[in-house]
């Protein structure tokens, strides 16, 4: 009996904390869209990841994870732009992008010098721009420049650096940032051009890479990889008529 009591106190006590968690969710302006492949989502406050293939609200410190061969936009209330490239992990916040891994673009309008994008080796702050921000395996990060100006600066120094148009920089763990140097723009502008970030119809691969990410992060028997198993069979049996 003790021991059921105590069972039924756990689990209201768990109820009221969730509920007081929910309440405390700041939903951010910013809209998600998956351009090709998935993403996994890890809730903020939640250890559970799920995999998304379409749009979902998003949350300040939700994190967010491109599979392989997948691609996706944040496109924010003022016409601010994020493009996510694969393999790459971020952690979204209403004035903040924190990328731990991979490579991102940003295209900044109206949101001024007080948003910032952080890494773990580097800090920019905006003001009007487009450029680009890569994270390597070992944490070097890079900054590469092809509209305005970045001011940056290495989480070992206080000491800003303002990146132009046409210039980039970039530093490790244990050093700091190094001297704007020239790179080829117009090569960097045609990497992330407009064209290659539109929705496109799934072709047969992305859908069996879809029931193949979902078989590795799920199981075979999991039900969201038996839906995608059969998408990508009942594609394959239309194609063949």
């Amino acid at each position: 009996m003790k021991c059921t009591k105590l069972c039924f106190l756990i689990l209201c006590f768990m109820m009221c904390l969730n509920s007081a968690w929910a309440d405390q969710l700041v939903a951010l302006d910013a809209k998600l869209d998956i351009i090709c492949g998935q993403e996994k989502l890890t809730r903020v406050g939640s250890a559970k990841t799920d995999v998304v293939t379409q749009a979902v609200e998003l949350y300040a410190g939700d994190l967010l994870e491109t599979l392989r061969e997948s691609k996706a936009t944040l496109v924010y209330g003022d016409g601010t732009i994020m493009r996510i490239k694969e393999r790459t992990l971020v952690e979204v916040q209403p004035l903040s992008i924190k990328v731990f891994k991979g490579k991102t673009w940003y295209k900044f309008t109206k949101r001024g010098s007080e948003f910032k994008i952080e890494t773990p080796t580097l800090v920019a702050g905006i003001r009007g721009t487009e450029f680009e921000v890569a994270v390597g395996s070992r944490k070097r990060t890079s900054l590469s420049v092809t509209e305005g100006a970045v001011a940056a600066r290495s989480r070992l120094s206080k000491r800003a650096l303002l990146v132009r148009a046409g210039f980039a920089t970039h530093c490790d763990t244990d050093s700091d940032l190094v001297k704007p140097y020239k790179f080829n723009a117009e090569l960097k502008k045609a990497e992330w051009s407009e064209a290659d970030w539109q929705p496109k119809a799934e072709s047969e691969y992305q859908l069996f890479l879809r029931y193949m990410n979902l078989k590795y992060e799920y199981g075979e028997n999991d039900a969201r990889t038996e839906e995608a198993r059969k998408a990508h069979e009942k594609f394959k049996a239309v194609e063949k008529k």
